[in-house]
């Protein structure tokens, strides 16, 4: 299974999401969710991994290098498994991207 980070908009409000994929559907998941943010999913960003530590305790992401949705979610696959294959971030550590609550 994978995890899908995305922030998406819910009643005027940014929310935090946090999926749990196959492999291989998370670009299928990523446009499902974001379609009908305004613009539409293409140029949202998005992290997946494989796991998160400490995943209840997320509250928020940085968006700097993060994966961009696509124009369809094919594109966007390809660019979530070249991700998986050689990750660029981590979710956490020192230079993670995502937040955590204290």
């Amino acid at each position: 299974m994978s995890k899908l980070v995305l922030e998406r908009t819910a009643n005027g409000a940014t929310v935090l999401e946090i999926l749990t994929c196959y492999p291989g559907a998370e670009g299928i998941a990523a446009h499902q969710r974001l379609k009908n943010e305004a613009g539409g999913a293409a140029g949202k960003p998005i992290w997946v991994w494989n796991t998160i530590p400490n995943s209840s305790q997320v509250v928020g992401m940085t968006t700097a290098g993060a994966i961009n949705c696509q124009a369809t979610a094919a594109q966007t696959q390809i660019l979530i498994d070249a991700f998986k294959a050689n990750p660029t971030a981590q979710p956490d550590g020192p230079d993670g991207v995502l937040i955590y609550a204290e």
